[in-house]
């Protein structure tokens, strides 16, 4: 069973609602997540066009999403991680919703290899040198006695796409996949070493704009991701569409696969979109010790979670 790859770009659009009526938001994805179910669902099932708006979603890996969000040609993108790692190192970058703050990657190695310790000397497949991937990659080496920056050699890499072709090639030995590459690649005898869940609190699945962003047109972001918590809330709620939506973005056929991963995935979501004060300082500690940045930084520097605060409380009693 294999995931089809992921199109470039998935454009979402209405033909019945006039082009011109609907405000254009264009999001940048690294991969397939619930942060991107949720904008499918809320496009397709009117919650978007309501707010007056259109989505176009763009398949950017991390660091180039941030670096084209700040140039203004994109408006959101969903790799709140390398958002965090930007934020702390005083690009001028917000997360302003928290979908997931537990990974839900597994770290998967070659079928010869049965536990952390041998990952020694070996290749181990990240990214981005310090996006989410890379952090809970040396967080789990840490805590099972291996240096990352000495013992294993850290190699950047693509997203799935790339990974597993090369994990089936033994061109690396180790890496962490998201949950669908994770079960098919258990079903083909890889080796799970890790669950990230179990090491790491971290923004998984969340939205991230620009400073400029926030202060040009904070009304349209705000009804932007209340639609985008709507569409959240669908994907927990309703089960079997949920999980249709879900196939259809990853062009998965497998409904077996589908389940997995949709049993996986709802459990992490958070329903109002935003983490305790606690739990996000929690990430930014944990960034500045991978950044090695020194100086103190308050939740607000990093994390503006005004919107979609207001928009769960606009919510409340609303069902899909």
């Amino acid at each position: 069973m294999k995931l089809a790859p992921v199109l470039v770009v998935i454009l979402l659009f209405f033909t019945a609602f006039p082009a011109h009526a609907l405000e254009n938001v264009r999001v940048a994805y690294p991969s397939m997540n619930t942060s991107v179910y949720c904008l499918i669902i809320a496009q397709k099932e009117g919650y978007l066009k309501e707010e007056g708006i259109d989505v176009q979603i763009l398949s950017i890996r991390g660091e180039i999403a941030i670096r084209t969000a700040l140039a203004g040609e994109i408006d959101f993108f969903t790799n709140a991680g390398s958002a965090l790692a930007a934020a702390v190192r005083n690009v001028p970058v917000k997360i302003v919703t928290v979908f997931q703050d537990k990974p839900s990657w597994d770290l998967i190695a070659l079928p010869t290899i049965k536990s952390i310790s041998q990952l020694r000397g070996q290749n181990v497949a990240i990214m981005s040198p310090e996006g989410s991937l890379a952090v809970v990659a040396r967080e789990i080496l840490k805590k099972n006695g291996l240096d990352p920056g000495k013992d294993v050699n850290l190699v950047v890499m693509g997203g799935d796409e790339v990974r597993f072709p090369a994990l089936k090639g033994k061109a690396i030995q180790a890496t962490l996949f998201n949950t669908g590459t994770s079960i098919v690649a258990q079903r083909e005898g890889f080796t799970k070493l890790a669950s990230a869940g179990d090491y790491a609190n971290l923004v998984q699945g969340g939205l991230a704009t620009t400073d400029e962003k926030i202060k040009q047109n904070p009304g349209k972001i705000f009804r932007f991701i209340r639609a985008s918590l709507k569409g959240l809330r669908f994907f927990v709620e309703k089960r079997e569409a949920g999980i249709k939506y879900m196939m259809d973005a990853l062009r998965l056929s497998d409904r077996e696969t589908a389940n997995a991963i949709y049993d996986i995935e709802s459990k992490l979501v958070l329903r109002e979109g935003a983490s305790p004060d606690k739990t996000l300082q929690t990430m930014i500690d944990d960034m500045r010790k991978t950044t090695k940045t020194t100086r103190e930084i308050k939740t607000t520097e990093i994390f503006d979670l005004t919107f979609v605060r207001k928009a769960a409380e606009d919510l409340k009693g609303w069902r899909p």
